[in-house]
């Protein structure tokens, strides 16, 4: 099956990277540069410039390493200067002279700048500033994963026995306990740049990531990926099983009147010269007597089996008994009524024993024709 193209994600047409890299001089390079920069500067992210800077600053400045490591320190200062001439670096395989030298003469400048910031830092340290819940998560692990990053190289030299690396009991076991699923979150995170880079080392297409990566043959770019991929999933397995720890959270009891807000029924019936009772009373019976005054039928509805009491949602009565709940019509409704007065719930169930009518079934409806005679 043939793949799929990759859609193109930008609003501005993406330049010929392949055709531009062609330039053989030092004028047709400058001008490539040019070409590519409207581009670079409305389209490329501020993630993909750092990383781009950071690619080139390392293999391919050839400064030295102490300056490298103070500058690493403070990105934001050399990211905006930096930026768009590494990443078309990266996409061209090179850089015009002058571009560089430009990239250069910025040194000195950066490099006083980036000695502000450094002992700014190390002032606020000996302050002992008040970190974010984030900050201090990610500071708690920063140990672990600089142990994985070393990692890194021993795997590429060759000394890393990949057999034995499991990053989820390193997580576990790691400064006794500490990692929980919060911070494997932000490990996932911090690793998710590298796991991507590594799908397309394996996948071995893009020009710049062939030559980034020439020093690795096809077994050690699988291993590469493999170690990123071990990450990722002990990172996805401890944030999964927190949420399987997790207690479920206890829904808010709602109160009483919220219940029944909904519920409507007739308020009473001068002509039989009776009233419903508060419909709150429903929610601590075990048994609801109601007449229809448009159907004249008189109904008991008697709680289900195990449950506590009747409950009420929306406009219906629930958790009744659907068989020991019924209704009767009545002939002669004034006379019949006087019957289901008081308090006594055995005097309601003989009076509606005596009368004789077919029985129907109950369906739960409560409607603005329905008198709440009484609950028990």
């Amino acid at each position: 099956m043939a793949k799929r193209k990759a859609k193109n994600v930008y609003l501005i047409k993406e330049p010929d990277w392949k055709q531009l890299s062609l330039a053989d001089t030092e004028e047709k390079r400058d001008q490539a540069f040019r070409d590519a920069e409207f581009f670079v500067h409305y389209e490329i992210n501020d993630k993909k410039l750092a990383e781009a800077t950071r690619i080139w600053i390392e293999k391919h400045s050839g400064w030295d390493r102490d300056l490298i490591k103070k500058l690493k320190r403070v990105k934001d200062v050399w990211l905006s200067s930096f930026g768009k001439p590494c990443y078309k670096f990266l996409k061209l395989g090179f850089m015009p002279e002058r571009t560089r030298e430009h990239l250069e003469n910025k040194l000195p400048t950066l490099e006083s700048k980036a000695e502000e910031v450094i002992e700014k830092l190390e002032e606020k340290k000996t302050a002992k500033p008040v970190m974010s819940i984030q900050d201090r998560m990610r500071e708690q692990v920063t140990d672990l994963c600089a142990k994985w990053e070393n990692s890194v190289d021993e795997l590429i030299s060759g000394e890393f026995n990949f057999s034995k690396f499991d990053p989820y009991n390193d997580m576990r076991a790691f400064a006794g306990g500490v990692v929980k699923p919060a911070h494997a979150k932000i490990i996932k995170d911090d690793f998710l740049f590298q796991l991507e880079e590594a799908k397309e080392v394996v996948q071995w297409e893009d020009p710049d990531i062939k030559e980034a990566y020439s020093f690795m043959d096809v077994k050690m770019r699988k291993q590469y990926l493999a170690f990123f991929e071990k990450i990722d999933t002990a990172c996805d397995t401890l944030i999964e099983t927190g949420k399987a720890k997790r207690k479920p959270r206890k829904p808010k009891a709602v109160s009483k009147e919220k219940l029944v807000s909904k519920l409507k029924y007739q308020i009473n019936d001068s002509d039989l010269g009776i009233a419903s009772i508060n419909p709150i009373e429903i929610l601590d019976a075990t048994e609801l007597w109601v007449y229809n005054t448009k159907n004249r039928k008189l109904g008991v509805y008697k709680v289900e089996g195990l449950k506590p009491a009747l409950n009420v949602k929306g406009t219906s009565i629930t958790d009744f008994n659907a068989t020991s709940s019924i209704q009767k019509t009545l002939r002669k409704p004034a006379e019949q009524l006087k019957e289901f007065k008081g308090t006594a719930k055995t005097k309601f169930q003989k009076a509606f024993n005596d009368i004789k009518a077919v029985e129907i079934k109950m369906n739960g409806r409560i409607n603005n024709t329905t008198i709440i005679l009484k609950a028990f």
